[in-house]
């Protein structure tokens, strides 16, 4: 053996002793896990955590677990494998975990516990952002937006409400039909029959056609070979009817008053729309949820998942939970066309809320010459409308819905001297005479909010929109490549979202920080 031998400089072994006596030494001093501890320093988590008190053996500490999740989420892990591969060979997620390895189905089990406390645990972790950003501008102003994510269900398992309640009409009618060739019979037991409308009440006559077939003596057979009576095969339709009856009554029920569909493998789902369908124009539904979020100064405030197709009946939810979460109501908000209905409108004038909220012919109006017999160029005027030629449009009646939450009063107009106008095939196609309707009401706070939008500071804040509500959804969808959900059911879609969410603000106040020293 050469005891002269020296290593050469292209030699090199792996498999050294070294102890590690704390991991924090290896990790960049601008790493994520710096600003996501100076963060949950100062946010109370343990309140929301059970206590480890019990008989057995302990598990895993349950504040470590959630400080896994939220970096995780933080660093865009968002599956539980991923999450379980990190925590092993991740040195920051072994800081964090002390070394210790819970497997993904421990994770997961952790997660789903978290369904009912996940709003506070954001709400909590945003105050303490909202501490420590003191650059923070526009403190009341809120900007809203929202898109839809795709539910992790059958794209073909869709119900249609309209389709139930087509089915459910025919099954009744036919068994009216069927009962009432069955009058006869129930008479001679002294028994009327009468029209039925659902499923519930055809069990009343199927429990009382049971009756009399036992009481006739007839045994009801089945089987190969057996040969059922006349009355058996009606008896047996009309159960037939009812099961089916049942079906379509349950897929009405889950429809509910403001949903047309929903999906068999994820009920809570509505088929809607998504973007790449909307601008391919592939005529695809597919089940998903309405994610609604409130920016303020690039941060998610808050946030509602909805299964509404339309933005529109969301606000008032996502405004109200805004204000009872931080115990204040924002003095602007500013939102795209998709917000700007009565309704909403009303609610944000009874708040005292500046609504820069576009309607949706404001865009139109900004790009677009109105035609010359568009409505918009009538002149009003001691009670009625004149139009470019000089007819009167008489007030004719006024029609109140207070079908939503404020009632809303249409006036209309008609014209009765069309006939002869030599202009009446460019101003209308009616062969009565040209109409108009008019809510007052809503052209006024159309006007409103038309003066808001144009004003300076409006124009600023119709340029933050796009930069902040619609740069959200870009990180998202873009960056983070998170495009679909991975749970099922409303309450675990929306405990997943907040959990995306949480992990987004963090990622924010970091990037703010590094490239803002003036934060302090």
């Amino acid at each position: 053996m050469n005891n002269n031998y020296t290593p050469t400089q292209f030699e090199y072994n792996a498999i050294q002793i070294i102890l590690p006596l704390d991991l924090t030494k290896k990790i960049s001093v601008d790493d994520e896990l710096h600003t996501f501890i100076r963060v949950m320093e100062g946010v109370n988590l343990r309140k929301y955590l059970p206590s480890r008190k019990g008989k057995g053996r302990n598990g895993y500490n349950p504040y470590m677990m959630l400080k896994v999740v939220l970096f995780a989420y933080m660093n865009g892990i968002y599956s539980l494998r991923g999450i379980e591969k990190a925590i092993r060979n991740d040195i920051r997620f072994m800081y964090l975990t002390n070394e210790e390895k819970p497997s993904f189905k421990t994770i997961g089990e952790f997660i789903s516990s978290l369904s009912y406390d996940i709003h506070d645990i954001f709400i909590d972790i945003n105050k303490r952002i909202f501490e420590l950003d003191n650059e923070i501008k526009e403190k009341d102003t809120l900007y809203l937006d929202g898109t839809a994510y795709e539910a992790n269900a059958n794209k073909f398992s869709f119900v249609w409400k309209k389709t139930a309640i087509k089915t459910l009409d025919k099954r009744i009618q036919e068994a009216n039909k069927i009962l009432n060739n069955l009058s006869l019979l129930f008479e001679e037991y002294g028994l009327i029959t009468e029209n039925i409308n659902s499923s519930n009440k055809l069990d009343i006559y199927l429990i009382k056609l049971k009756d009399i077939l036992d009481d006739v003596g007839i045994n009801f057979v089945c089987g190969k070979g057996k040969r059922k009576t006349n009355l058996q095969r009606i008896y047996d339709r009309l159960i037939k009817l009812s099961n089916d009856m049942k079906s379509q009554e349950e897929k009405i029920r889950i429809c509910g008053e403001d949903r047309n569909s929903y999906s068999k493998t994820d009920n809570d789902a509505t088929f809607m729309h998504m973007k790449y369908d909307y601008y391919n124009n592939t005529g695809v539904f597919k089940p998903g949820y309405n994610l609604q979020c409130l920016i303020k100064d690039e941060y998610v405030s808050e946030l509602y998942v909805s299964n509404h197709r339309t933005d529109s009946k969301t606000l008032p939810f996502i405004l109200d939970r805004y204000t009872d979460s931080y115990n204040e109501k924002p003095n602007n908000l500013v939102a795209d066309a998709g917000y700007g209905s009565y309704d909403n409108y009303m609610y944000m004038l009874n708040k005292r809320i500046n609504a820069y909220v576009k309607y949706n012919t404001y865009q139109k109006e900004k790009t677009s010459k109105s035609k010359t017999y568009d409505s918009s160029n009538f002149i009003y005027q001691d009670g009625k409308y004149i139009c470019p030629n000089g007819k009167e449009l008489l007030f004719e009646k006024e029609v109140y819905d207070d079908r939503d939450n404020y009632l809303k009063i249409t006036s209309h107009y008609k014209c009765h001297d069309c006939l002869n106008c030599k202009n009446k095939k460019d101003c209308t196609k009616s062969e009565y005479g040209r109409s108009i309707q008019k809510n007052f009401i809503l052209d006024e706070l159309r006007d409103n909010a038309k003066e808001l939008l144009d004003s300076e500071i409006g124009i600023t804040y119709r340029k933050n929109r796009s930069i902040y509500s619609e740069g959200v959804f870009g990180v998202l969808k873009q960056d983070y490549e998170y495009i679909r959900l991975h749970r099922k059911g409303k309450v675990k879609t929306e405990l997943e979202l907040t959990l995306v969410l949480i992990g987004f603000n963090l990622n924010k106040f970091h990037n703010k920080l590094n490239r803002d020293k003036t934060i302090h």
